[in-house]
């Protein structure tokens, strides 16, 4: 090999090398910047669920419930409800005005004994974080709705959630 296309050899390495070494830092220095946007509420729960009476305030029921609040605003939720009775739910969330301060949308299919559809359900929860991040508490309100779209009966509950470890 001459001295010409040995320095050719060790060039085109150096380059390549130093693509390689850019790149890596493009995607490391990326993680780092996905990672300073994270929410502090992004993550899995599980919650307990008190079910009232809107009017009296009287607890009908209580049941467990899990939701994963993703990056990039959407929720998934489900609860101890058989699944032949009830699908999981999707929606979105959002930060409000305050810093710990947040309100989630979602809504799910609801199906009868028979397994046919028997209409959705609207849920919204508003929801405070508390200061060290693992721990939720919020007022929610549900429309009940049939096949057709038509309102049924409105709903209202609390939770209290705890991140899942």
């Amino acid at each position: 090999m001459t001295r010409s296309e040995s320095s050719k050899s060790v060039a085109l390495v150096t380059v390549a090398a130093a693509a390689t070494l850019l790149l890596i830092q493009a995607c490391g220095d990326r993680a780092v910047a996905q990672a300073a946007d994270a929410d502090p509420v992004e993550g899995s729960w599980e919650a307990l669920i008190t079910v009232r009476d809107c009017s009296t305030s009287a607890t009908i029921l209580t049941a467990r419930g899990q939701q994963v609040f993703h990056r990039g605003g959407t929720v998934t939720d489900t609860n101890a409800s058989p699944p032949s009775t009830r699908g999981v739910g999707f929606g979105s969330w959002r930060r409000d005005a305050t810093a710990r301060s947040y309100t989630a949308r979602f809504r799910f299919n609801r199906y009868n004994p028979d397994g046919s559809f028997a209409g959705t359900q609207r849920v919204t929860r508003v929801f405070t974080l508390s200061e060290d991040g693992n721990l939720q508490t919020s007022t929610n309100t549900s429309q009940t709705l049939d096949a057709a779209g038509t309102v049924l009966q409105n709903g209202c509950a609390s939770d209290v959630s705890t991140r899942v470890p």
